[in-house]
């Protein structure tokens, strides 16, 4: 047995859940947010492909549109957009992928730094062992503007992933690692089996000089679709 870990934006999702969740709080009924949370989302997605993020400074501004927000309310967003972008770009293979691991008894667990109410619901969603992902806090039932540290982010996600590992028993050079980004260097480098997954210019550039394997997914689930453990 091991862990098989999987990044979200990209690599599990065609397209990126902060662009979603941007979109669906420009757009969505009964839903507010400035243009510029909108650009700053966008910008980040692009800058995420040449690692030039600010993630201290994007996790900022991205909190700041959920503070003062009951687990109710953040808890609901979550859930419509899931129902309205992300559960209907989720790739067909990287499902697959998901449901070959839980067959041979590993793990899956979702590694991200996106917010943690949307991966819980995306999560619940494929059936993974665990989310992980930028976890804010609340005082006095309200949300307030500050996530748990480290971020689940370059160097981050390597401790984060360590810490999953030691609590159940594993050991990284058994597990897998599945992400599109170069900035997921440091985890991927660490385990046994590296995923580079529609992998970004520097990450295909990387896989190709370690001779690992790549994988590109294209299609997504059909609309009605229900996953296994539903049925």
């Amino acid at each position: 047995m091991a862990v098989a870990f999987f990044d979200v934006d990209d690599t599990i999702l065609k397209g990126s859940s902060g662009v979603m969740l941007a979109k669906l709080m420009f757009l969505g009924k009964g839903e507010t947010t400035s243009p510029r949370y909108v650009w700053d989302m966008l910008k980040a997605l692009i800058d995420s492909k040449t690692g030039a993020v600010d993630y201290d400074n994007l996790m900022e501004k991205g909190l700041s549109q959920f503070e003062g927000r009951s687990k109710a309310e953040i808890d609901e967003i979550a859930q419509n957009c899931f129902d309205k972008h992300m559960r209907h770009n989720i790739y067909r293979m990287a499902y697959k992928e998901i449901v070959w691991h839980k067959k041979r008894g590993n793990h899956v667990v979702l590694l991200t730094a996106s917010l943690q109410p949307l991966i819980d619901v995306l999560g619940d969603y494929l059936g993974v062992n665990k989310s992980i992902a930028t976890n804010f806090h609340y005082k006095d039932g309200l949300m307030v503007a500050t996530a748990d540290k480290p971020f689940c982010y370059e160097e981050g996600k390597l401790i984060l992933a360590r810490e999953y590992v030691q609590e159940y028993g594993f050991d990284l050079k058994d597990c897998y690692f599945y992400s599109d980004s170069s900035s997921d260097l440091p985890l991927m480098e660490k385990v046994g089996h590296p995923m580079p997954t529609n992998p970004d210019p520097n990450l295909r550039r990387v896989a190709f000089l370690r001779n690992w394997r790549v994988k590109k997914f294209h299609t997504v689930l059909p609309p009605d679709f229900r996953p296994e453990h539903w049925k």
